[in-house]
């Protein structure tokens, strides 16, 4: 009853997820289908979202060039390439969806739910694509746009690609390679206001610091004391 109840459609955090970019609908089909993982295809005899990810797919390729093309007039070819390759890739998506939460959105098969689909990166990331094609066949190019525009836009101009990169789950992975211990991140440190706190933290493996990073919270600041470890390693 419990998954059943998680794989109902939930028009209210659709609409509030719409109405962040000036959109409203009473026609829901189109999203559905995006929200529509082939598990769930499967064991209820419906249409997946596959096809409408192909159509998300190419939307936020070409959208994105563009976007490149005239925000950075002077950059060669290959440099357009390689960056429009940072923002529309799967760590990119799945951080576009999580920022969503159309991770709560998708309707899962019970399998795939019990299994934890739901915090899959692959299946989370697709999810952004299918939104997007799912907006663009209800609203049309410009609303597409508008959602690129406040989401994945914002970082190219930063080029901050770095966020998308996770040195918490390679660290991870590389230390599991030879031991089955768990790493620790501790905070060491933390100054400023209440409300403009700066973090300082050690990755600790084995009673024996590894990295150690600065953050505006403890998740940028664990992160940054990831990559710091994977360079020292990376040294040795």
């Amino acid at each position: 009853m419990a998954n059943q109840k998680r794989n109902t459609f939930n028009k209210k955090l659709l609409n509030a997820v719409l109405n962040k970019f000036g959109l409203f609908t009473t026609h829901y089909d189109n999203y559905i289908l995006a929200l529509t993982h082939s598990t769930y295809a499967n064991e209820n005899g419906t249409e997946s979202n596959e096809r409408i990810e192909y159509l998300g797919d190419a939307l936020l390729g070409m959208l994105t060039a563009e976007y490149i093309y005239h925000t950075y007039p002077d950059m060669p070819e290959g440099k357009m390439t390689k960056l429009r390759a940072t923002y529309v890739c799967e760590d990119a998506n799945f951080s576009y969806s999580k920022e969503l939460e159309l991770d709560k959105l998708i309707l899962l098969g019970v399998g795939e739910e019990t299994q934890g689909g739901r915090g899959k990166k692959a299946i989370i990331a697709d999810l952004f694509e299918c939104f997007l094609g799912a907006t663009y066949l209800t609203f049309g190019l410009e609303a597409v746009k508008k959602i690129l525009e406040k989401v994945v836009f914002p970082h190219i101009k930063r080029i901050d690609n770095e966020q998308f990169f996770d040195y918490k789950t390679k660290l991870q992975e590389y230390i599991q390679a030879d031991y089955q211990n768990t790493l620790k991140y501790v905070v060491v440190k933390e100054v400023g206001k209440p409300n403009e706190r700066v973090f300082t933290m050690q990755v600790i493996f084995n009673d024996i610091v590894l990295g150690e990073g600065t953050g505006l919270s403890k998740k940028t600041a664990s992160q940054a004391a990831a990559k710091n470890a994977l360079e020292k390693l990376a040294k040795k």
